[in-house]
């Protein structure tokens, strides 16, 4: 008997905490797209909508470039609420930023529910340097 109510709790405790666990990109999915033009770095920040309803949210498009030759960096942000319709895919900010040899760019989008709970996130490095271990 003892075993039973022990592997009942054990099962209730898993399932509680996998319940509040946090999981994105399943109702909206964050997309970031790239393209080369002339020497500069196109950025596209792409929502798609993976359920039924209308959804309601915001986004953030943040845009890092550093140099590894210099301790300079610069970063842009877009921010803004936006709706989809069910099944839709929308482009929702588009940046574009130069990028030279010894520059690392940090692109990250990140979609947010009426409640500022994250729901949605895409990330992409570009240029990125393999570190020497010594």
């Amino acid at each position: 008997m003892k075993i039973s109510i022990l592997y009942k709790l054990l099962v209730l405790l898993f399932l509680s905490t996998m319940s509040f666990s946090q999981t994105t990109n399943t109702t909206v999915k964050a997309k970031i797209e790239i393209e080369e033009i002339e020497g500069n770095i196109k950025v596209t920040g792409t929502a798609e909508n993976l359920t039924e309803v209308v959804q309601g949210l915001s986004y953030k498009l943040s845009v890092i470039k550093k140099n590894s030759t210099s301790s300079n960096q610069s970063n842009n942000d877009q921010e803004g609420f936006f709706s989809l319709e069910p099944s839709e895919t929308k482009k929702l900010s588009v940046t574009q930023v130069n990028m030279g040899k010894e520059d690392e760019v940090i692109v990250l989008l990140l979609f947010y529910n009426e409640n500022k709970q994250l729901i949605g996130k895409d990330r992409m490095v570009l240029g990125e340097k393999k570190k020497i271990k010594s």
